[in-house]
């Protein structure tokens, strides 16, 4: 059976937008103005990876916009689809596919929003149809944050860029939320996190854009823009996408699943949720004993605090990715001793 396709709306000049510095459209809630990726797209990473380097890790992240009005809806998702990480070869000057939501599903947490502490709790995650994924609103006080379930891999020395791009929208037309999509450069597929970054240094990330109930192409590169013209990601030389599925009616909450301690794994469908505790996150549930008992990373696997509110280990590489950004500010911008204060020069 064919697949159906569309041409989305989405080109070349709507993505040189999104890597252009003053063009968000809106800023993250909770995340302190000083951190350099509150205003969105930064030149600060490192757009190249390190020689010896061989993996790579497409991220998103979703926050309420400044300024919205206090909503909650325990009902609302954010949807991604078509999620994909391309690297450049360098010698030939092509790109290739390392990343792909239709053979590796996405996976995260919901986070505080500075990722002061590194606090996390459980993001309900409910397959759609096709490979869309359906995650749940970000709480008040968290954020959502997601990556693959594995890293893509490429030859030592043969890479010079990255390109992310995710498709992204709301179930709920009054929810105010923006997003943002960036990568981290990985030592290899199986490097654990290290307190200094030097397994997953980071590249960047793209300005934010106002997710609404329509679906949003949001794209990060690693280049110029003149390079990136001369030189496109293949999502930008073919426009002619897989169209995300129509979402079915909202599943009731015995129907809904959660994030998997293991990677490629489906997810577990939590039928037994009875308990629910004042933050919302259920507690009895098959699904939260398995976030409790570890969380999931594309290479290792940590053992959780048992408390539903998760106090990650420093060296897990599931927080490697939630800390990509404060990485990013702290490393390879300000170059300051403490992750949890980064201040304006």
């Amino acid at each position: 059976m064919s697949k159906e396709v569309q041409l989305m709306d989405f080109s070349m000049s709507d993505l040189i937008k999104q890597n252009t510095p003053g063009n968000s459209e809106g800023f993250p809630a909770g995340v302190p103005p000083s951190y350099n990726w509150y205003q969105g797209w930064n030149d600060g990473g490192l757009w190249s990876p390190p020689a010896d380097f061989t993996a790579v890790e497409g991220w998103g992240q979703v926050y309420p916009k400044v300024g919205s009005p206090p909503y909650s809806n325990p009902d609302a998702a954010v949807e991604v689809a078509n999620a994909k990480t391309y690297v450049r070869i360098k010698h030939a000057g092509e790109w290739t596919l390392v990343q792909d939501q239709s053979r590796t599903q996405l996976t995260g947490g919901h986070f505080v929003p500075d990722f002061v502490g590194n606090v996390a709790i459980p993001m309900k995650a409910t397959p759609v149809a096709g490979t869309t994924i359906a995650f749940g609103a970000p709480p008040a006080g968290y954020n959502n944050h997601f990556w693959y379930k594995a890293r893509g891999t490429y030859p030592a020395g043969a890479v010079d860029a990255v390109y992310v791009q995710m498709e992204m929208r709301v179930t709920d037309p009054n929810l105010h939320l923006v997003a943002m999509v960036g990568a981290d450069w990985w030592r290899d597929a199986r490097a654990p996190y290290l307190e200094d970054h030097s397994n997953n240094p980071g590249v960047g990330g793209s300005n934010w854009i106002e997710l609404s109930t329509q679906w949003k192409t949001i794209g990060f590169y690693s280049m110029s823009a003149d390079g990136f013209r001369a030189s496109p990601a293949p999502p930008l030389r073919d426009l002619v996408r897989e169209v995300p599925p129509t979402r079915p009616p909202t599943p009731t909450r015995s129907g809904e699943n959660s994030i998997q301690n293991e990677p490629g794994e489906p997810a577990s469908t939590s039928r037994e949720q009875k308990h629910t505790t004042a933050n919302g996150t259920d507690r009895s549930s098959p699904a939260e004993e398995t976030w409790q008992q570890s969380i999931n990373s594309s290479s290792r696997t940590m053992p959780a605090d048992p408390t539903t509110t998760v106090h990650a280990l420093s060296d897990d590489c599931l927080l490697a990715f939630a800390l990509t950004l404060g990485a990013l500010a702290k490393v390879h911008w300000s170059n300051l001793p403490s992750r949890k204060r980064i201040s304006r020069a």
